[in-house]
């Protein structure tokens, strides 16, 4: 099973879930709507995990700019295998600009970003995510106009699977050129059940 989390004003509705629901067709993918409150979305995705994991022990999260923030939090919490596409890992310093009123692009709704929330995303960073990582795919456009790929490339450059392409926007191109890699990380065992004996 995959779990795909969407980024800031998006929805389960978004592109790259679609896609990937359509083109891994063989895997469960789900691609959950969640609230614009961190604190509420990460309580909703905490208990969509746990009751996953009870269906299928082979889970991989897959999440998209803030989507790859909830990503990285949660694929540490529960030792899960990742895919970090053009992650949002520095959320603070561009939502900043999107206090006060918003719309979602996909569903209309209108809504206040406070500073409280903020707050909240602060609580779920993972200052140092190749301590105990898990498995981890990062998938970076080098032409992603809202973020700085160098912060995730050398923030995982020691723990993570990266695949940058030169080019592509936030939006990432290259989807259809990392599904084999997306469908790897699916297949890899983990926990490893090596024989550790000597």
């Amino acid at each position: 099973m995959i779990i795909y989390l969407h980024g800031f004003n998006s929805s389960g509705a978004s592109a790259k879930g679609q896609y990937l629901r359509e083109k891994l067709d063989d895997i469960p993918v789900l691609t959950p709507t969640y609230h614009y409150d961190p604190a509420r979305a990460i309580v909703m995705l905490q208990h969509l995990i746990e009751e996953s994991l009870r269906l299928d022990r082979n889970l991989l999260l897959a999440g998209a700019s803030l989507g790859g923030y909830y990503t990285q939090y949660l694929g540490q919490r529960y030792a899960l295998k990742r895919v970090l596409i053009n992650p949002a890992l520095m959320p603070l310093e561009t939502l900043d600009n999107y206090l006060g009123e918003n719309v979602n692009y996909y569903t209309g709704k209108r809504y206040m970003l406070t500073t409280g929330h903020l707050d909240a995303l602060r609580a779920l960073d993972i200052p140092h995510p190749c301590i105990a990582s898990p498995p981890t795919l990062l998938l970076l456009d080098k032409g992603d106009e809202l973020l700085d790929y160098r912060l995730a490339a050398q923030r995982y450059d020691n723990c993570a699977d990266i695949r940058l392409f030169e080019r592509g926007d936030h939006a990432f191109q290259h989807l259809p050129d990392v599904l084999p890699a997306i469908r790897g990380m699916h297949a890899r065992p983990w926990p490893d059940s090596g024989d550790d004996s000597e």
